[in-house]
């Protein structure tokens, strides 16, 4: 069994007036598709499952003007006789998605799929969890455009997922608080965006790791900007300590009070004014 991978990009929007002069046409289509072209062939090249597996495990490539991935899907163990392919992937015309993980909600939110502008009939649950947990991010971002905040205040699970948005020329990335799912960009030097969850068989025009960054758990990336939408665990744990501590010292200045101890009373205070720095 062996984790999937994947490799995607959102070159950077140069506009209109920037597409009729002809700038940054290294990242029109053409460029698009070499970017991706050559993660294609190293997840070709390196990819270990057997050839007899299905089209779904095998490397696929999707490429658009605004944007393209790479992925090397790769088959997890859910039982002795279940498994599940990953990332979970789904594309159209103006959108692309790339997900890992699993959300624990994905039953209550499509139960209230309309309420984010869910229109048609919902994905079928024969279609597997990937279509389903795909679809119903890709509603959810549509209607909570420029509310990115609101979208993730919605999921519950671990994740990290990548959607690249070809109506509006830019990418949307997110780690969930528990950082289960690793997720990694960069931005290159077109000033381009570029994520993977692995930087294991990049091509080398992106295998320097130096130039690559984690995206921290708990943020969200939207184009370039990098924001933090939760406290990760280690965050909250080191928040949850401190409350302990001063908790204690709360307690000791109230006991050193009702005894009169003057000289202990003023340790506790120092003690506390100390923790809250």
């Amino acid at each position: 069994m062996e984790h999937g991978r994947f490799f995607a990009y959102a070159p950077k929007h140069t506009g209109f007036l920037g597409s009729l002069l002809g700038l940054g046409s290294r990242s029109g289509a053409e460029g698009v598709a070499e970017r991706i072209e050559g993660a294609y062939r190293s997840y070709v090249t390196t990819s270990r499952l057997p050839p007899s597996q299905t089209q779904s495990t095998q490397p696929q490539k999707f490429v658009y003007a605004g944007g393209g991935a790479a992925v090397a899907p790769g088959v997890q163990a859910i039982t002795d006789h279940l498994v599940r392919v990953t990332p979970y992937v789904s594309h159209s015309k103006d959108a692309l998605i790339i997900f890992n993980g699993q959300l624990s909600n994905l039953q209550d939110l499509r139960a209230r799929r309309r309420e984010y502008g869910g229109s048609g009939a919902p994905v079928p649950e024969t279609a597997g969890v990937g279509a389903q947990t795909t679809a119903m991010l890709l509603d959810m971002y549509k209607h909570f455009h420029g509310r990115e905040l609101m979208l993730l205040a919605e999921l519950q699970g671990h994740f990290a997922f990548v959607i690249l948005d070809m109506a509006r020329k830019t990418g949307f990335a997110a780690r969930d608080p528990s950082g289960t799912e690793p997720m990694l960009y960069k931005v290159d030097d077109e000033g381009g965006v570029v994520y993977t969850n692995c930087l294991d068989q990049l091509p080398t025009a992106d295998a320097n790791r130096r130039e690559w960054r984690e995206l921290a758990p708990g943020h969200f990336m939207l184009g370039r900007e990098v924001v933090q939408f939760a406290l990760s665990l280690q965050q909250l744990e080191k928040r949850e300590k401190k409350e302990s501590l001063d908790a204690d010292a709360l307690h000791m200045l109230l006991q050193a009070e009702g005894q009169g101890e003057g000289g202990a009373m003023e340790a506790v205070r120092s003690l506390m004014r100390n923790r809250s720095k």
